[in-house]
């Protein structure tokens, strides 16, 4: 009889799940562009060249999964998910400031459009994981495992 050999593949950096902030009325991505690419996806194919700054940029990589929140006027929560399909890298600043920014591209797996669908609202995220700021603050925020797990249950109810 051979003996069983089992293989163990353990990934050498776990999945983190990071959280975009997006607000429209401010963000170099406007609303227009949003909604040219969730046609885009919703036609089966996503936009080539997506990128986005994440703050937290020396803690995340390649295959870690997103969720991008819209922030600011309107209905507020969630409206993108996927992975990232790069390693952080430095790029010019998106505002215009002179600031040091970092980008990750983006694979999209999902686009939700805030004002004509049924979103995981900005408050029932608060309601759920009360310890992070879903109204605000820095995009590209990494969360620990505790508040990743509730967001990813949240999103599998979704």
């Amino acid at each position: 009889m051979k003996p069983k050999i089992e293989i163990k593949i353990e990934k050498m950096y776990p999945q983190k799940t990071v959280v975009l902030m997006w607000n429209p009325s401010i963000s170099s991505y406007t609303m227009d562009r949003f909604e040219e690419d969730l046609k885009s996806l919703a036609s089966g194919w996503g936009p080539d060249d997506f990128n986005w700054s994440v703050w937290d940029y020396e803690n995340a990589r390649d295959d870690d999964r997103f969720f991008m929140v819209k922030v600011g006027p309107g209905t507020n929560g969630i409206v993108m998910s996927g992975t990232f399909s790069s390693n952080p890298y430095k790029g010019e600043d998106w505002s215009g400031k002179g600031r040091e920014v970092y980008y990750m591209d983006m694979l999209l797996e999902e686009m939700i459009h805030p004002e004509r669908c049924p979103i995981i609202t900005s408050e029932k995220l608060a309601a759920e994981i009360p310890d992070f700021n879903w109204t605000g603050g820095h995009s590209g925020q990494i969360l620990s495992e505790e508040q990743a797990d509730k967001l990813n249950m949240l999103w599998n109810d979704y």
